[in-house]
């Protein structure tokens, strides 16, 4: 995973490197003006936000997202052409203890996209874009449930998926003003991976003069492919520099 983070940032900088140059191809000097011919966008999934201001009945239904919350891009004002990078990352940790049984939980998956994009001007206000994306998803989600009645029997689940996959997605923005946009977008990707989970059992028996400990070992290590439509209900919030 580190690897792959790594790679994806040495790549955006050397982008960001070859769109710096100046006409003639060679990079600008020192305290030269920024090219004007160079967009850079940055975008913020906002569902959270709509949902805590529009969420009037107060149910807790859970609200449809992309895993990409943070959008990168940068692209040729001239051509319309560019390169954009989204990232999601999630972590969480949970613990519960009733006395009897004690479960942990933790979460951690990250979600990875690079593509090439062409935008186009529609009005004053309007703006829309189409693009082909390479997608990366690692997830490495661990479970561990604890339940101490006379004897104990300890499970833990350890599930790590690696998917690798790309396919076509679509944007269209409003524009609040010439630096700040709403936007959605559309895409579809065809992703296969692996699927790798691992369910330790361990049971502890206790008898009057010690203990015995019995552990079983189940792994699976299907392969997985799949096509994910995700369909326009995700806002971004978007800044241009």
């Amino acid at each position: 995973m580190k690897k792959t983070i790594l790679t994806v940032i040495l790549f955006m900088g050397c982008i960001g490197y070859t769109f710096a140059q100046n006409e003639t191809g060679t990079p600008e000097p020192p305290g030269t003006k920024k090219n004007k011919d160079i967009e850079q966008y940055v975008g913020v999934q906002m569902n959270g936000l709509i949902k805590q201001v529009l969420n009037f009945n107060n149910n807790n239904s859970s609200t449809a997202l992309n895993p990409y919350l943070l959008n990168y891009s940068i692209r040729s004002k001239k051509t319309g052409w560019g390169l954009r990078l989204g990232v999601g990352y999630t972590y969480n940790s949970t613990y519960n203890n009733d006395g009897i049984s004690e479960t942990t939980t933790k979460i951690n998956d990250l979600h990875l996209r690079l593509g090439i994009e062409k935008a186009y001007k529609l009005s004053d206000k309007w703006s829309a874009g189409i693009g082909l994306d390479l997608v990366s998803d690692m997830n490495n989600d661990n479970t561990k449930n604890i339940v101490s009645s006379g004897d104990t029997v300890t499970t833990e689940t350890k599930d790590v998926i690696s998917n690798l996959g790309g396919g076509a997605m679509g944007w269209l923005r409003y524009h609040l003003t010439d630096k700040i946009m709403i936007g959605t977008e559309a895409s579809y990707y065809f992703v296969t991976g692996n699927d790798k989970r691992t369910i330790d059992v361990t049971q502890t028996i206790n008898f009057g003069s010690g203990s015995s400990k019995t552990t079983t070992e189940t792994t699976t290590n299907p392969t997985t492919t799949s096509a994910l439509f995700s369909s326009p209900v995700v806002f971004y919030l978007i800044v241009k520099f």
